[in-house]
């Protein structure tokens, strides 16, 4: 097994009562808190083995740590008027805070943080903010453009597929990151796109990738949807995958080469300490492998040990601060140079306006 810093997220024990889902949390605990309730309401399924299922499990092992601290929780919770009324119950029931996950709440959060000025808001992807609202993600791009090296350096072919939700700033930074990743190693490699245009339609996922593996000789994989059903498509093709959110290897052994991981534990830690504290402030969090929000995890022995060796490399400038994928010069498609030698763009610009393709994307 090679080696990679990551950490392995464990879900809590859950009581099921109908559709919400209340965590009692261990005796065994780090030191007396004054009691709280933590309200999670999450678009995706808490079971997803992806971008849902880390946060939850980083929550409710975060936590745990703290005695008499208890969850409430929703997940599958669409995008519509159900979503205040179901976090006023859960605040009305003694909620002191409401943790989702997806950006597309972001103007309920924003009337819901007004209407209840002493709850306390996050919610991972947003782009808004309030004296009381908090939005979180990591900087998961550094990572995408580690796992671009492996794939890249993989590739027999120089075909490589990546399933892809929508185009919004976060998904096309990620994708420009592993794209300038697989041309560092392999100028002629090229990644073909695809978008399923849902973040959790598993069989549309499904779908989407086997689309796009008929059309292409693609011999590496990567996706940013939630499901797991594209690493699995490839897996039964016999496909090399790179998967994302949570470390999958153990469903998908022989094709799975690494996989692009939050570590939401430590996070969601200082977030309750703060609250504990009464020191909660509505901001912005975006961390990134300098604090092990995102890691790669381990390389699969089919990974050589020069990739290997670049991937490492890479990292500890990424750990350093020397460097940062978006450092220039950087160039798009259309050969217009975006971003100066010497420069790097600006958190603001990759966060909220990044709306160009590198050299090497192929939208389809």
């Amino acid at each position: 097994m090679k080696k990679a810093g990551y950490v392995l997220l464990v879900i809590g024990a859950c009581l099921i009562f109908g559709g919400v889902m209340i965590l009692n949390q261990p005796p065994q605990t780090i030191k007396a808190r004054e009691v709280s309730k933590i309200g999670v309401v999450m678009n995706g399924s808490f079971i997803d083995r992806s971008y849902t299922q880390a946060q939850f499990d980083g929550l409710a092992e975060a936590a745990a740590a703290f005695e008499g601290v208890t969850l409430s929780c929703q997940d599958n919770v669409p995008v519509n008027d159900d979503f205040p009324r179901l976090v006023g119950s859960m605040i009305a029931d003694g909620c002191e805070a409401i943790v989702c996950d997806n950006y597309l709440y972001d103007d309920y959060l924003l009337s819901l943080a007004e209407e209840y000025p002493d709850v306390e808001f996050y919610n991972a992807s947003g782009t808004v903010t309030a004296e009381n609202l908090s939005s979180y993600l990591g900087r998961m791009y550094q990572v995408r453009y580690l796992a671009g090296i492996v794939a890249g350096a993989q590739t027999q072919t120089n075909e490589i597929g990546y399933v892809l939700a929508f185009l919004t700033p976060e998904t096309i930074r990620q994708l420009n990151a592993f794209a300038i990743g697989v041309r560092k190693v392999n100028p002629d490699a090229v990644v073909y796109v695809r978008r399923t245009e849902d973040w959790n339609d598993g069989e549309k996922a499904a779908a989407v990738t086997t689309a796009l593996l008929d059309a292409h000789d693609i011999d590496v994989l990567t996706q940013h949807v939630n499901p797991i059903s594209p690493l699995r498509v490839a897996d039964e093709r016999g496909v090399c995958t790179i998967g994302s959110n949570v470390d999958n290897r153990e469903l998908f052994p022989d094709t799975c080469l690494t996989s692009c991981v939050f570590n939401w534990e430590p996070f969601f830690a200082a977030r309750i300490d703060e609250m504990e504290r009464n020191r909660s402030i509505g901001k912005h969090y975006w961390e990134g492998v300098r604090t092990g929000m995102v890691a790669l995890t381990p390389l699969s022995e089919a990974v050589s040990a020069e990739t290997e060796a670049l991937v490492n490399a890479e990292l500890s400038r990424l750990l350093d601060g020397s460097f940062d994928v978006f450092f220039g010069p950087v160039t798009d498609a259309s050969g217009i140079n975006r971003v100066r030698a010497g420069e790097n763009i600006s958190d603001e610009y990759l966060l909220y306006e990044m709306d160009w393709l590198v050299d090497g994307v192929v939208m389809e």
